[in-house]
């Protein structure tokens, strides 16, 4: 998808109006990453950085790390305070966040929760929805259909 299609998304529309954006980018697509929270209705506030346990590929520095751009919108409260700006976990197959990436949320942002460009299910028990092309996604977007759209409801409001 292009960069201007992502930023085209009607994320605002499934945002409540107090709440928090955690937007993964790549070292390479950190600019873009704040321009996409910024065409979404968020305001970038912190980076909090995924310290990888093996060397990635890199055309000029070896990647070791991705980032979550921490993004607000409104006056949605922290939940913890005492979160660093980076965190360690494993890395798993190609381009598969980190498990520990759930909780960690969780621990700072109120639900309800939705993950957007999803690979698979959160392993989490606080009812996260679902869209992506590679799931059976909970959701759909208006203008945006994914391969299971057909079977699910319209789009329920979420973060």
């Amino acid at each position: 998808m292009s960069l201007e299609r992502i930023k085209a998304m009607p994320v605002a529309d499934l945002a409540e109006e107090n709440s928090h954006l955690w937007l993964w980018v790549t070292n390479s697509s950190l600019r873009d990453g704040y321009d996409v929270a910024e065409a979404w209705g968020f305001t970038p506030r912190s980076i909090l950085t995924w310290v990888k346990f093996r060397l990635g590929l890199g055309s000029t520095l070896r990647n070791a790390s991705e980032h979550v751009l921490f993004c607000t919108r409104g006056k949605a409260p922290v939940k913890f305070k005492s979160q660093p700006t980076w965190f360690n976990a494993p890395v798993a197959a190609h381009s598969v966040k980190p498990d520990e990436q759930y909780p960690l949320i969780e621990r700072l942002s109120d639900g309800p929760y939705i993950e957007l460009f999803a690979r698979r299910r959160p392993p989490s028990t606080r009812g996260w929805s679902i869209w992506g092309n590679e799931v059976e996604s909970d959701i759909c977007i208006p203008g945006y259909p994914v391969p299971s759209d057909h079977r699910h409801a319209p789009t329920e409001r979420g973060r």
